[in-house]
């Protein structure tokens, strides 16, 4: 096992570079030249490759190394299915915690997922809290797609901070709200899973 401060930036850096799209879903990750390109050996390359497969980022097959996950259509679906249990049992517990009320924002980074942990945490359930930022993870690429395959998300975007952060909407409309995010890209699962297959960053 690599030492803590070779591992964990490398384990990082790939990562980051799976969920931004850098490969395509099933494209092949050669440890040799990612280690090249990290500065690193190929031991904690392989290591972090071992670390995402057990968080299903990433896939390990004997005989065929490591592969970026290909997100099928189903699965997205089941994805967004239990995401929203969660955020149902997160919120139906959150209310009246008075806790974190403005998460913040960085640049680059996923409003839904930023929003979506501020509920985890704010239920007081590390459980709920720790599946759903794998939850988060796991579709941050699909996430990265919603602008190009559906309308006003930077709205949609600021209606659900607006019901899931500061006071819980006290007439249940929260709920309705996050149901409707799921829904709208539940239905466009497909165009989802093409997307992905097809998308390599250039």
């Amino acid at each position: 096992m690599s030492p803590a401060h070779v591992i964990e930036p490398t384990y990082e850096a790939i990562k980051r570079r799976v969920m931004n799209g850098e490969w395509a879903g099933g494209a092949r990750l050669d440890s040799t030249r990612i280690a090249e390109t990290l500065g690193v050996s190929v031991t904690p390359v392989r290591d972090s490759l071992y670390r995402l497969a057990g968080e299903r980022i990433v896939d390990f097959t004997h005989g065929e190394g490591f592969h970026v996950h290909r997100l099928t259509e189903t699965e997205l679906r089941d994805m967004l299915e239990l995401n929203l249990i969660l955020l149902l049992a997160a919120i139906a517990t959150a209310r009246g915690q008075g806790e974190e009320t403005n998460p913040a924002f960085a640049d680059d980074a996923d409003p839904a997922a930023v929003l979506f942990a501020a509920v985890a945490r704010r239920s007081g359930n590390a459980e709920i809290a720790a599946a759903i930022a794998a939850l988060n993870d796991r579709l941050h690429a699909a996430r990265r797609l919603d602008a190009d395959i559906l309308e006003e998300v930077a709205t949609e975007h600021e209606v659900l901070g607006a019901a899931l952060v500061g006071e819980m909407y006290p007439d249940g409309s929260a709920r309705g709200i996050v149901l409707r995010y799921h829904e709208r890209r539940a239905r466009e699962a497909a165009t989802y899973a093409r997307r992905l297959a097809e998308r390599a960053k250039s």
